[in-house]
């Protein structure tokens, strides 16, 4: 800008001054004068933009010089890119800033023209340009690579992932952890995702980020760290490796090989069936990871094991391929087709099993076998007979003990659907010498004799004795007995065996008593009476010692001496009677009662032994 002269500057003045306002009004100067001043008129530089600078990975930096305002206040600069706006952190036309460099970025490959506009106020200074070539842009892709390309599921494959722009170059800025997502393979038959290994060596399933460490735009594995992938599913597989919008266009293609065949999985068609109901398997021939084995085809010869035999007898079985039943533990021929066998007509497989409960069911073929098994639960049948037990097959005269009675189906199970009160009926045992009866007590704590109904309470299938009774027995006679049982449709298919020993001696007993005439009334053992025995007829017997049940004892411990006598006017001849110390506790003499030669009589005979009970006898005419 030009400086104005003293007198140009008086002459602008003056006519900036002589103006007309409408009409006619005017305004004179009426007196003249001189001076001198000064003006100036200045401008706003434009910035020297200094560089251009493009660098991999589709990034220009800018830089330009400050240029001073013209008056007072900042001078703020914006950034142009091909006459646009940038990217980055450059300053663009709507926000202008004070910044003299930035970084513009997400640049294509190609020449690219920058200008910096400086900005004061109302005025506006534009630069000249700068061009910058970017010979490698920004990351838009993945390319993966896998080595080897071939293994068996779980074997370790080494993934190489670069970050490439447009042009395939890789991108060696994009450094650092990256959360990659990979994908393109199935996990296994058994549930084993795909993995890769993260960059502290942890392994990641497939689908979810795994971060990874590239350095000058490629992932490289570092021991087991960092791209391990490992595959458990037989196949071809192509891995994608994402990252926001950056993905593979072209997957690794890799093939994992089929192992053997290692283990069965079974399945059967109902987990509670009915005992001895037909129960049809599927088994399934599968490597470690739980992948069928489609080459595991044709007849073989399975063994299974687990379940055992039901409380009859009766033996678990699986058809083979001829509808045969074959008992657990035999060679079972089993047709598989492409891995798996599916039970029934032409294949085998179809499980009888005859003992209720829970059991789990295996298969094995040579090195082949089932981890876990298939558990399955067997209902019992309906009722079709009683069993009866006790703790000890052994049991002691007149001594109560616990008597179980149970509700069985046909092959020996609980039939726990047998329940309430009901009405048994037990049978087998006999009375003892003295005519005591054995007896089972009822579920209202009366003792109630063989061969009467006797109500008992069963609780899902099992009448328990408690507190002595619902089943608390006592048996009398010694001797080796069976014990039965009825409801009147319900039997014991086998009775319970029992052997029952005296009790503590207690009574003396009259043995074998022989009369020369008259009757003996029955039982004749602790008391007799014996009638119209006649003049001068005999009553002879043996002495014993018995239990309170008339059971003849064993082992006294010492001679015992038993001493007859009788009412006068009768006569007793080979009295006292020597018991012995050990063996069966009966005298080896017997003893002569005679009666009088004439007129009627009553005569009470007792045979008596320190320590015990008397027996008698009554003899009249």
């Amino acid at each position: 800008m030009r400086r104005l002269g003293a007198a140009a500057l008086a002459t602008a003045l003056l006519a900036a001054l002589a103006v007309t306002f409408g009409g006619s009004a005017l305004a004179y100067f009426t007196t003249v004068g001189s001076g001198s001043a000064s003006a100036a008129v200045t401008k706003l530089n434009a910035p020297t933009l200094s560089s251009a600078t493009p660098a991999v990975g589709g990034t220009v930096t800018v830089t330009w010089g400050a240029v001073t305002p013209p008056g007072a206040g900042s001078v703020t600069y914006y950034v142009t890119r091909d006459g646009g706006k940038p990217a980055g952190n450059c300053p663009n036309v709507s926000a202008p800033t004070t910044v003299l460099t930035c970084k513009d970025t997400g640049l294509s490959v190609a020449e690219h023209t920058y200008t910096v506009t400086a900005v004061w106020e109302t005025w506006t200074a534009v630069s000249g340009t700068k061009t910058a070539k970017v010979t490698v842009g920004e990351a838009t892709k993945f390319t993966v690579s896998a080595s080897p390309t071939t293994v068996a599921p779980g074997e370790s494959i080494s993934l190489t992932i670069s970050a490439k722009d447009v042009n395939d170059s890789t991108v060696t800025t994009y450094t650092g952890s990256h959360n990659l997502v990979f994908s393109g393979a199935s996990s296994s038959g058994g549930g084993n995702a795909a993995t890769v290994a993260n960059a502290s060596g942890t392994a990641v399933n497939f689908g979810t980020a795994t971060p990874l460490t590239f350095a000058s735009g490629v992932v490289a594995v570092s021991g087991v760290k960092n791209g391990v992938l490992k595959i458990y599913k037989p196949g071809a597989a192509n891995i994608v490796a994402t990252e926001g919008t950056l993905t593979t266009p072209a997957p690794a293609a890799v093939t994992i090989s089929a192992l053997p065949a290692s283990k069965f999985v079974l399945t059967a068609a109902s987990a509670t069936p009915a005992a001895g109901a037909a129960d049809n398997l599927t088994i399934s021939a599968q490597d470690t990871y739980g992948n069928t084995i489609t080459s595991y085809a044709g007849s073989k010869s399975l063994v299974f094991s687990g379940a055992s035999a039901s409380g009859s007898g009766t033996l678990p079985t699986v058809t083979d391929s001829s509808g045969t039943e074959v008992a657990f533990g035999g060679a079972t021929a089993i047709v598989f087709s492409a891995g798996v066998a599916v039970g029934g007509a032409g294949v085998g497989g179809t499980m009888k099993l005859p003992k209720s409960g829970s059991t789990t069911v295996t298969a094995t073929e040579g090195s082949i076998t089932t981890p876990t098994g298939v558990t399955v639960t067997v209902s019992p049948g309906a009722a079709t007979k009683l069993a009866l037990s006790t703790v000890s097959s052994s049991q002691v005269s007149a001594t109560g003990f616990n008597l179980t009675t149970t509700a069985q189906d046909v092959f020996g199970n609980t039939a726990t659907a047998y329940t309430g009160s009901k009405n048994i009926s037990f049978s087998g045992a006999l009375a003892s010498p003295s005519g005591a009866l054995p007896t089972v007590v009822n579920s209202a704590n009366s003792a109630i004799n063989f061969g009467s109904a006797t109500a008992l309470t069963f609780t899902a299938g099992v009448a328990v004795p408690a507190s002595s009774k619902n089943g608390f027995a006592k048996l009398t006679k010694a001797d080796v007995t069976s014990v039965s049982a009825t409801d009147g449709t319900l039997s014991t298919a086998t009775p319970l065996a029992l052997t029952v020993s005296p009790g503590a001696a207690a009574r003396v007993a009259l043995l074998e008593p022989i009369v020369s005439a008259g009757s003996i009334g029955s039982p004749c053992l602790f008391t007799c009476t014996i009638t119209t025995l006649g003049n001068s007829g005999t009553v002879k017997a043996k002495t014993a010692i018995a239990d309170a049940s008339g059971n003849i004892v064993t082992a006294v411990g010492a001679v015992k001496t038993v001493t007859v006598t009788v009412t006068t006017g009768g006569t007793i001849t080979g009295s006292p009677l020597s018991i012995p110390a050990a063996g069966t506790a009966v005298s080896a003499t017997e003893f002569t009662y005679t009666a009088p030669a004439s007129g009627s009589f009553t005569h009470t005979i007792t045979a008596a032994s320190s320590g015990y009970t008397s027996a008698t006898a009554t003899v009249s005419k």
